[in-house]
């Protein structure tokens, strides 16, 4: 039976940028368990030579060796990520079944629309 994890709108606003520009000062603000997430679903979704993906993961590299240590199926004694896993009742995490208040997460931007929405950030912040 799939079971659903639910995530914060904090986690759905930096999910939907976090291929645009940097979401390091957010992902400070998520509970651990959710940057595990946020972590997990980074690598699972976006281009991994995008600059803004490779800053927004930077800071969180000890978090990223955990995450990939899991998936390798090394022993991992984190506690937050092995209770991440029980509540989604997988060993491994699973960013299928993440949802928001408002239903399923929506797509990632593609690197097109990601650099779209870049260049709009960029004048709305020259024009104020």
């Amino acid at each position: 039976m799939e079971s659903n994890f639910l995530v914060s709108e904090l986690f759905l606003e930096i999910y939907k940028k976090f291929n645009v520009c940097s979401q390091i000062e957010k992902m400070n603000l998520l509970s651990r368990k959710e940057l595990f997430l946020m972590l997990t679903l980074a690598v699972d979704s976006f281009n991994e030579e995008n600059l803004a993906v490779i800053e927004n993961c930077r800071p969180f590299k000890r978090e990223l060796e955990i995450i990939l240590a899991l998936q390798d199926d090394e022993s991992v004694e984190d506690p937050d990520i092995l209770e991440l896993s029980k509540e989604i009742g997988e060993k491994y995490i699973d960013t299928h079944n993440l949802i928001s208040s408002s239903g399923k997460l929506p797509k990632p931007l593609s690197d097109e629309e990601a650099l779209i929405l870049r260049r709009d950030l960029s004048i709305d912040s020259v024009t104020k």
